[in-house]
């Protein structure tokens, strides 16, 4: 399992990196943060992030590709003058399905030196594919009264930690994630008024983790952008403490979390599963499909619970099964569920709707993709499908009897 660290900076930096969040999903997502200096200009940074599946993308031969520009434009309120800023980006993925996922993005940064002024911001993407502009509505800022906002970033093989600003949310995946918390959330908190160790409590409606850590200490940071995406290069040299919470998504499941300092309410946090199989959007069918493997009376106690306190003994009983037991991320579930969803979509037919309950589904949903498999007429020119499990040292055989596709297993051997 790759190994990736999420960590959040979230609250104050003694050089105040700003950000603002808006309260609706546009198909371009953006941040911005600014940091002021001793001169006359701070630097304005905007990251922005555009999901896949809002990109025109055009097949090439075995590729995927799509070109965008997006273009920053600020007017000074007092004196008229506009500044501008653009990017272009090229994207390349290998597959139809990549262009689809809701948790690929496509990311970027413009930066600008501006002074502590009023402006008014408008930002334009284009999609070069189609010659086509989206203009995002445009919003007015004021750089000397801009509130500061969160840093989500994943580390990288290099040390660099790369944002991966989703708007306080992680996906719900085999990547771990830790959180950078500053203290106090007020600039100029001296550091020798702080704590040397702090605990802070994650709270969602039917859960509650607090995770503890001792003090760091680092420099402050800008934002720069390489090939692998935008991340924090440390800037000023002003020594300041965090405290690093290692690993928090080991123990965070799927849902909306309040963060908690001192009972007080400092940040929020979602952690979203971005790609969860559909057979697990619905308590019935994910007890249905459990149904293959267990006994009737384990589904019907299961089956006594609902809602969320329902889905949460769900997911406990799947844990025996769990090969990384130190993480709340089930891989095997993931992959049992994901059979399900297959099955469901490829193998439903008018004998038997639920493709999770037929015979092929059945076999799929147990063992997986066969090795190899063969189409032909059995004995009475009826279709016939072979399926081989070679590790297993399995064959199975289903017929369609009543030429609706409602393949039956007649033998396994």
């Amino acid at each position: 399992m790759k190994k990736f660290f999420a960590l959040f900076f979230l609250s104050l930096l003694s050089i105040q990196l700003y950000g603002q969040k808006l309260d609706f999903e546009p198909p371009l997502l953006y941040e911005y943060y600014y940091s002021p200096s001793d001169s006359i200009q701070g630097v304005f940074q905007l990251t922005f992030q555009i999901n896949y599946e809002n990109l025109s993308f055009i097949k090439n031969e075995d590729v995927y590709s799509s070109k965008i520009r997006v273009t920053l434009e600020l007017r000074d309120s007092s004196s008229g003058n506009i500044l501008r800023s653009n990017q272009n980006k090229e994207i390349s993925v290998s597959t139809f399905e990549e262009t689809q996922r809701k948790n690929k993005s496509c990311q970027g940064l413009l930066t600008l030196n501006l002074s502590k002024n009023k402006y008014y911001t408008t930002i334009t993407l284009t999609d070069l594919q189609v010659n086509k502009e989206i203009a995002i509505p445009g919003f007015s800022i004021d750089l000397s009264t801009l509130q500061p906002k969160a840093f989500v970033v994943l580390s990288g093989g290099s040390g660099n930690y790369y944002l991966a600003n989703k708007r306080r949310t992680i996906p719900f995946s085999p990547e771990i994630y830790s959180y950078v918390y500053y203290p106090g959330g007020l600039p100029g908190v001296s550091a020798s008024n702080q704590n040397d160790s702090l605990c802070l409590k994650f709270q969602s409606q039917t859960d509650s983790f607090v995770f503890c850590s001792t003090v760091n200490s680092t420099n402050s940071f800008l934002l720069e952008e390489d090939s692998l995406g935008v991340f924090l290069s440390p800037s000023i040299n002003s020594p300041q403490k965090y405290f690093l919470f290692k690993d928090i998504s080991l123990k965070l499941p799927e849902g909306k979390f309040k963060i908690l300092e001192n009972e007080k309410v400092r940040s929020s946090l979602e952690v979203k599963w971005w790609d969860k199989p559909h057979s697990l959007l619905n308590y019935e069918i994910s007890l249905k499909a459990l149904s293959l493997i267990e006994p009737k009376y384990v589904i019907d106690s299961l089956r006594e619970l609902s809602g969320n306190f329902g889905y949460k003994y769900f997911y406990r009983y799947w844990q025996k099964y769990d090969p990384t037991p130190g993480t709340v991320y089930n891989e095997l579930m993931v992959e049992f569920y994901s059979r399900a969803d297959y099955a469901q979509k490829t193998f439903a037919n008018f004998s038997t709707p639920d493709g999770i309950l037929s015979d092929r589904g059945r076999v799929f949903i147990q063992f997986g993709q066969p090795s190899g498999m063969e189409r032909t007429t059995s004995v009475n020119g009826k279709n016939m499908e072979i399926w081989f499990y070679k590790e297993r040292n399995k064959t199975y055989y289903f017929v369609d009897n009543a030429g609706n596709g409602g393949y039956q297993l007649v033998k396994d051997k």
